[in-house]
């Protein structure tokens, strides 16, 4: 059995065969000039992950603050080049990954493949390769982390049960590498899993933006889907909400 849980952002637990795998844990109420407009849910296990899975290193993503609520044992999964940071953060476990590696975690395996989006984090300037991950032996769950839109995410279908897809972001634009509604709902078509759980919306916003009706990316992917990738059954989940594959 496979449950993932969505807590806002782009964070979801995954729990499969025994074993937690928590995506890009954001766990404060403020990151930045972002603030978390939800409360947040009540999650069992939440801070006691196996292994963290980082697909970036922008703030919003790689917060240093929210792994240091986490379990030090914690294994920390990320692109490489950012091993030194997630050290300062008390994580003593990390493994730096590439497009391509792959490594067991309790005996999950945990494919790092590409994504389309910046890598840079301010202010320090270095660039890396963003990463997505698919996780899983029987049933596999791909976490997209932050992309656009790229003709590689058809080289990933054939077994995913489940892809977890960015459909918005914290401000009034969206800016180039990322997942509007539309470029989800295409994505969802080339990648073609069995269910498809929007992420990244409607938990966090700029001071200036009012999110009057936060949940209405989901609910156009959800939409948008239905003639893109009619066999792809969308889940929309409420932070604290699960899906059990």
């Amino acid at each position: 059995m496979t449950r993932v849980t969505f807590v806002g952002h782009s964070t979801v637990l995954v729990e499969t065969a025994g074993v937690r795998l928590l995506t890009d844990p954001l766990l404060r109420g403020r990151v930045a000039h972002l603030r978390r407009t939800v409360p947040f849910p009540a999650v069992a296990g939440l801070t006691e992950p196996h292994a963290v899975l980082l697909s970036h290193a922008h703030l919003d993503h790689l917060d240093l603050p929210s792994l240091r609520r986490l379990a030090p044992s914690a294994r920390v999964l990320l692109p490489r080049g950012w091993r030194e940071l997630a050290g300062r953060a008390g994580m003593a476990d990390v493994t730096e990954m590439q497009p391509g590696d792959r490594v067991g975690v309790d005996g999950v395996e945990v494919l790092a493949t590409p994504a389309e989006h910046d890598g840079h984090r301010l202010p320090l300037g270095r660039n890396s390769l963003p990463l997505g991950y698919v996780i899983g032996n029987r049933s596999q769950v791909y976490f997209a982390g932050d992309t656009d839109l790229f003709e590689g995410m058809r080289e990933l279908a054939g077994d995913l049960d489940l892809a977890l897809l960015p459909v918005a972001g914290w401000g009034r634009r969206l800016p180039p590498g990322h997942l509007d509604p539309e470029r989800a709902a295409r994505a969802a078509a080339l990648l073609r899993p069995r269910y498809a759980v929007p992420i990244h919306w409607g938990t966090y916003a700029a001071p200036a933006v009012r999110l009057r009706d936060p949940v209405r990316p989901a609910i156009e992917f959800e939409q948008l889907a239905r003639s893109h990738a009619p066999e792809v059954e969308v889940r929309v989940l409420r932070p604290g909400d699960s899906l059990v594959l």
